[in-house]
C-alpha cells in the first residue's frame, strides 16, 4: 500500500477527505492546521485587517446557515463523525499544528517520506516545508476553477461574474506560486434552481475527493498521472473582496437568476402540455 500524507484544515470536508484516503490506503498521515488557528495567526503576526476579515467571514456564514450546511452536507452515515474520533483510529498518525510552516511540521515529514502527498485548506506552505516534500509526489484540491479562480471564496467570484462554466474544483501540483501549478483535473457542477456558492462548493468538492481517491486507488503513482500548465491568467481573489456590498449585490443577481430558471421551467412545461 502507498504511503499518503495529507495536510489539511479541520473543516468537514477535510475530514471526509482523510475518512476516503483511510478507508482505501489502511493508514494515513494527517497534519491539521484547524481555521481558528488560521485566523488567530492573522492577529499574532499584526495582521489585522486579514483577521477582522476572517472574523467577519466566520460570523457571515454562521448568519447565513452555510456553516451548518457544509456539516451536513459532508456528514457521515459511519461512526466517524468528527476529528477526535478519527485520530484515534489505529493506522492514523495525527499532528495538529498552528501553523503549517511550523517546525514541528517539518522534523514530522522528516520523519517517514511518503508515495503521496495531498493539500487541501491549509495557508500557503513555503518553501522549508516544501523542500521535505518530492516535488512530483504533491498535489492541491483547489475550491476553484484555474486557472481563472486562485486564492479565497471562489465559487462566490465565479457567480457573481457570471462564470458558470467556471464553477469547479482544480487538482493541481502544487508550486511555489499560488495555485499555479500544473493542472491535473477539473471537477465541474452545473447551477440549478436554490443553488448559491456555498452548495455549489460542497458539491464540486465532494466530487473532487471522490474521483480522486478512485484515481489514486488505480494509479498511486501521482508522479506520472498527466497534467497541463496553467497559462498566465486569471485574478487572485482575497476575504476583502468579498465585502458586505459585493454580497448583497451578489445575492440579488442570484435571486434574479433563480428566477428566470424557474420561469424558463414554468414556460417549458407549458408548451408540453
Amino acid at each position: 500500500m502507498p504511503r499518503v500524507t495529507l495536510l489539511c484544515s479541520d473543516g468537514p470536508h477535510h475530514l471526509y477527505l482523510a475518512v476516503e484516503l483511510k478507508k482505501a490506503f489502511g493508514e494515513l498521515r494527517v497534519i491539521v492546521e484547524p481555521g481558528r488557528a488560521q485566523v488567530l495567526r492573522l492577529r499574532m503576526v499584526g495582521n489585522y485587517r486579514g483577521y477582522l476579515w476572517a472574523r467577519y467571514h466566520d460570523i457571515r456564514r454562521c448568519v447565513q446557515g452555510y456553516s451548518k450546511y457544509r456539516q451536513r452536507y459532508f456528514a457521515r452515515g459511519d461512526a466517524i463523525q468528527d476529528w477526535k474520533f478519527f485520530r484515534a483510529l489505529e493506522g492514523v498518525k495525527y499532528l495538529e499544528t498552528p501553523w503549517i510552516n511550523d517546525s514541528c511540521v517539518i522534523s514530522t515529514l522528516r520523519e517517514e517520506v511518503s508515495d503521496i502527498y495531498i493539500v487541501m485548506g491549509t495557508k500557503i506552505i513555503n518553501s522549508k516545508v516544501l523542500d521535505e516534500i518530492p516535488s512530483t509526489r504533491i498535489i492541491n484540491v483547489h475550491g476553484g476553477h484555474l486557472p481563472e479562480y486562485k486564492g479565497n471564496h471562489c465559487f462566490f467570484f465565479a457567480l457573481n461574474n457570471g462564470d458558470y462554466e467556471k464553477l469547479s474544483t482544480t487538482i493541481h501540483r502544487v508550486s511555489s506560486s499560488l495555485d499555479a501549478g500544473e493542472i491535473i483535473s477539473h471537477h465541474s457542477v452545473k447551477f440549478e434552481y436554490g443553488d448559491n456558492s456555498e452548495t455549489l462548493y460542497s458539491r464540486a468538492e465532494k466530487q473532487a475527493i471522490d474521483s480522486l481517491v478512485t484515481r489514486l486507488r488505480l494509479n498511486p503513482d501521482i508522479s506520472n498521472w498527466e497534467n497541463s500548465p496553467q497559462p498566465d491568467k486569471g485574478c487572485v481573489y482575497r476575504m476583502r473582496d468579498r465585502g458586505p456590498l459585493v454580497e448583497l449585490r451578489h445575492h440579488l443577481s442570484v435571486r434574479r437568476n433563480n428566477s428566470g430558471i424557474t420561469t424558463s421551467h414554468d414556460q417549458k412545461g407549458k408548451r408540453t402540455r
